[in-house]
């Protein structure tokens, strides 16, 4: 992770088993918006992606730990895109 990211600070699972994460992203258009869910939604686990280009944040909810991997793919965007991503301090 580069400065100024941070680490990962999911909800705890809801009754459902739910995990809600929320991700930093610097989407400016819904190209990104819908890359961004595109990708995430792939990510095994993942129930939902919300990608809101207003607010600049990216909601996963998804059954078990899968804050890694969707940080990975948001950093491989990241590369080919020159965004920036972080995650959002859910507490």
């Amino acid at each position: 992770m580069g400065a100024g990211e941070s680490r990962p600070n999911p909800s705890p699972p809801d009754s459902d088993g739910i995990v809600t994460t929320t991700y930093n992203v610097g989407m400016t258009c819904s190209g990104c918006s819908g890359a961004v869910t595109r990708i995430l939604s792939k990510v095994d686990g993942v129930e939902d992606v919300d990608a809101d280009v207003d607010k600049k944040t990216v909601v996963v909810k998804s059954r078990g730990d899968t804050k890694d991997v969707c940080m990975e793919k948001l950093m491989k965007w990241k590369e080919n895109s020159g965004k920036s991503v972080e995650f959002k301090d859910t507490q």
